[in-house]
């Protein structure tokens, strides 16, 4: 069994998919309206800067955060952008869905192992993540 081969029918099968599909529909709906794609960018823009400074151990404010959420509500009323969030959400989460599937079938360490392993540190600040209740 070819690996490489079996990681192509996966992502042909992805991409075949309703939510990868609905994906790419509202992609391509808010790149043909350019209110859209300037709210969609200055959104981004903000959280990566928020993002940016919290990965190199600044603090963000309450007023940023709030600022971020406020910013997410504005454009989230744009029903393209809306959808955008919407069909992202579904396609996050069928990757997630793929990605358990693969490690249950790739986990081939005793159970005692796994609940001793290396634990995953939750950050105590999160920035938005559209799609969750802030």
């Amino acid at each position: 069994m070819d690996v490489q081969k079996k990681a192509e029918e996966l992502a042909q099968a992805i991409m075949n998919s309703p939510e990868y599909k609905r994906l790419l529909e509202a992609r391509s709906k808010v790149n043909q309206h350019q209110a859209a794609q300037i709210m969609l960018r200055d959104f981004q823009q903000r959280q990566l800067a928020l993002h940016r400074k919290q990965m190199e151990g600044g603090e963000v404010t309450p007023e940023e955060e709030e600022q971020l959420q406020n910013l997410f509500g504005v454009i989230s009323v744009n029903p393209y952008i809306r959808e955008l969030f919407e069909a992202e959400l579904a396609f996050s989460g069928l990757m997630m869905q793929v990605n358990d599937a693969l490690t249950k079938v790739l986990d081939f360490q005793d159970e005692e192992e796994n609940s001793e392993g290396p634990k995953l540190e939750i950050p105590k600040k999160r920035i938005l993540i559209p799609g969750q209740d802030g």
